[in-house]
């Protein structure tokens, strides 16, 4: 019995003795390419990021400081088009790296954006295709642009301005949410300058006003309001009292920027997914909607559009900026100065 108990003694020693204290918390090594293309129609340039995941023995924060960590040797982009299901067009993406980045987590010392100045065709489907090191990775993916978006109140005439004056009241805008759209944002912005000693700053207090989703088909049009008094409230919270000898003017014509973003569904997918979790359960889906021949892929292809509408306020609105309870003290000149007059 004794021997037999030492026998077991031993064994137990013998694990004991043989297990390390070193835990290797990286596991098997993967090369995952990173993609992101939203195309945007209303934009001049349309642009695809490439970069690879990385993992090593090194702090994260350390890695991600060398440029060799975050792109491969070797990209080349294409994007092709279709209409009616049979191939238009392709282009072949530039690298560039003349776009900054800003500091941060990751290495900046360069940044390469593949970039492509490309007419798009609100009729076609754009199939992305990204060949990383010739054929490590082929990673691919295709989006419907977003179509028939348009401001339809305020109008487009220059002649008619936008009147702001009544504190109680509501500012209706509206507009088209056309095709392949799911997330709408209104934004809003007021331009004003200053004039001081001679030298002249130009100033833009932007607004974000009413997110919509949309739940109708085809072209439907969409109505949404501001208050007016939240209006003055804005001018007030972010524009300081003047410098002495300082003049303040309301930019003309661009008194105001409308402007309306417009996203697909895969992009509003992509965004819930990855923004902070709220709840208890903090683990949240991956989602990608991009495949690679050789493996995993994580990223992006999807579509956005911005519509811009410039409007000038009218006169009366000028003068509830320069004389009104909310906004007197701001220096803003009368109504009828003479940098307004080719206006009315």
């Amino acid at each position: 019995m004794k021997q037999i108990n030492l026998i077991i003694f031993s064994l137990i020693l013998l694990f004991i003795f043989s297990c390390s204290t070193d835990v290797d918390i990286n596991g098997e090594w993967d090369d995952i390419p990173i993609v992101y293309c939203v195309l945007d129609q209303s934009a001049e340039y349309q642009y695809v990021k490439v970069n690879k995941s990385f993992l090593g023995n090194k702090p994260a924060s350390e890695m991600a400081q060398h440029s060799d960590s975050l792109f491969y040797k070797k990209v080349d982009v294409y994007l092709h088009e279709y209409i009616n299901s049979y191939k238009t067009n392709t282009w072949t993406f530039d690298e560039v790296t003349d776009i900054e980045k800003e500091e941060g987590y990751f290495a900046n010392d360069k940044n390469i954006v593949w970039r492509k100045k490309i007419n798009l065709n609100d009729d076609a489907v754009y199939k992305l295709e990204v060949n990383i090191n010739d054929g490590e990775h082929i990673v691919s993916g295709e989006t419907k642009l977003i179509s028939g978006i348009t401001i339809t109140l305020p109008v487009s005439f220059e002649e008619i301005p936008v009147e702001l004056r009544n504190y109680t009241a509501n500012s209706v805008y509206k507009y088209k949410n056309g095709e392949h759209g799911k997330v709408f944002q209104m934004n809003l912005s007021f331009n004003y300058f200053e004039v001081y000693n001679n030298d002249t700053t130009y100033y833009s207090i932007p607004w974000e006003l009413n997110k919509d989703f949309k739940n109708t088909e085809g072209n439907s049009e969409v109505n949404g309001v501001f208050s007016v008094m939240a209006f003055y409230n804005l001018l007030l919270a972010q524009i300081p009292e003047p410098r002495e000898g300082a003049k303040r003017y309301v930019k003309m014509p661009e008194s105001l920027i409308y402007n309306l973003v417009v996203v697909d569904e895969n992009y509003m997918i992509y965004m819930e997914v990855t923004e902070p979790s709220s709840g208890l359960v903090q683990e949240k889906p991956s989602f990608t909607n991009l495949k690679n021949d050789s493996g995993l892929v994580a990223g992006l292809i999807a579509s956005r559009y911005n519509f811009y509408r410039a409007k000038k306020l009218s006169r009366p609105t000028l003068d509830s900026i320069h004389r009104g309870i909310y906004t007197k003290n701001l220096g803003f000149v009368n109504p009828f100065d003479e940098y307004y007059r080719p206006y009315f």
